[in-house]
């Protein structure tokens, strides 16, 4: 015969420990009839980077991990598509625990207009030790700090490397990297992040990130970079993702290692940094299958409105009661004006989202152009995002 529990109590400490429940008082339930899949999923790189998930970037020395993630990151800062895939904007805070001057400089090509001064792309000097029982909480209030200093309200958060943010910890341990992946999905849920690590992979084994199994298991979107098979005279690196949650398969992703030059220095030789460039994912990539959606994708009005208001308080805070030109206001624009970016329309776009926020009164317009509306800038303030 087979003994079924009798009480609740013995139902609840079943194939599970006191801590879960502790964790989970009230937890929430849903009935699976009633449940609908979500047709448009957050995102800061669509299929790739998720507000509240844990991601992993891992490669052998000299491919290019802290360029190409730099350049991301430079993207999502600047609400800007990446390498083929679509991009909301996103708070960054970068945590340079090798080498903080040197992610400077590979983001430097992305970052140099002066349109982009108030993009909210930050490099940490260092980084925490992510099994200190604080450092999430302490990460994830700084992280909403930034949030709201900047009306955004999603971040990408980028731990550049791995090994340099568990303290003495060793790296094959599963329960201390369990640890690890699990303050950062407590960062990534708690702020509305994506949390990304970079990592080596394994000496002789570049299909695996090195040390513990918890890496795979754990993350939610791990990508492998490897070299590009027959890329001729110049370095190409392909971004392959190899484990995506919840997410459509991608295809390879390319990027060409380059250099761009930022001046010549005292004895007249050209100084170059580090640059990543997205390539078109075309003959790399796998097909995709057609789509039978005709219909035409809704209108970004509000989205877009919001948007011009976020670009009107950040120019604001720069240069207090100024009014500013359209077409600068146009080149702060984020990812809601990402279809309409080389083109004529961005203008109207923008003039349109412009009159929009004149007519709400959160916007004023003078001889000079546009500002945010004194009203909304004194009784807003950074904290209504």
């Amino acid at each position: 015969m087979v003994h079924f529990p009798t009480c609740l109590k013995e139902i609840m400490t079943m194939n599970t420990t006191p801590s879960q429940f502790q964790l989970l008082p009230n937890p929430t339930i849903t009935k699976a009839g009633e449940f609908r899949p979500k047709l448009n999923v957050p995102f800061i790189v669509k299929d790739l980077f998720k507000p509240g998930e844990v991601a992993m970037i891992a490669g052998a020395p000299g491919l290019g991990k802290s360029s190409i993630m730099a350049a991301g990151a430079a993207h999502a800062a600047q609400g800007r598509d990446f390498g083929g895939l679509p991009v909301k904007n996103a708070v960054v805070i970068y945590y340079a625990a090798e080498d903080a001057y040197g992610v400077l400089c590979r983001a430097h090509p992305y970052m140099q207009d002066p349109a982009c001064a108030n993009a909210p792309f930050y490099v940490v000097h260092g980084a925490p030790n992510l099994l200190d029982p604080e450092a999430p909480e302490k990460v994830a209030q700084f992280v909403a700090a930034k949030k709201i200093e900047h009306r955004c309200d999603q971040a990408l958060v980028v731990f550049d490397t791995l090994n340099r943010c568990i303290g003495e910890a060793d790296e094959n341990s599963s329960s201390a990297m369990g640890t690890v992946v699990g303050n950062a999905a407590y960062i990534a849920q708690s702020a509305n992040a994506s949390v990304v690590f970079l990592h080596h992979v394994g000496n002789g084994n570049a299909d695996r990130p090195r040390g513990s199994s918890a890496f795979h298991g754990n993350v939610d979107s791990l990508c492998l970079l490897s070299k590009a098979p027959e890329a001729g005279p110049s370095k190409v690196v392909l971004l392959n993702a190899v484990k995506q949650k919840n997410a459509q398969e991608l295809g390879p992703l390319p990027f060409r290692l380059d250099s761009f030059k930022i001046g010549t220095d005292s004895e007249g030789s050209a100084v170059t940094v580090p640059m990543a460039v997205p390539m078109e994912p075309n003959s790399f990539a796998k097909p995709k299958e057609p789509s039978n959606e005709n219909r035409k994708p809704a209108p970004k009005t509000e989205e877009r409105r919001a948007d011009i208001e976020r670009v009107l308080f950040e120019l604001g805070n720069t240069e207090p009661g100024s009014f500013f030109q359209p077409t600068e206001i146009a080149a702060r624009s984020g990812s809601a004006f990402n279809e309409v970016r080389n083109s004529d329309s961005l203008r109207v776009a923008v003039r349109r989202a412009l009159e929009a926020l004149e007519k709400a009164g959160k916007a004023e317009k003078g001889a000079k152009g546009y500002r945010l509306a004194q009203e909304v800038t004194t009784s807003g303030g950074a904290g209504s995002a």
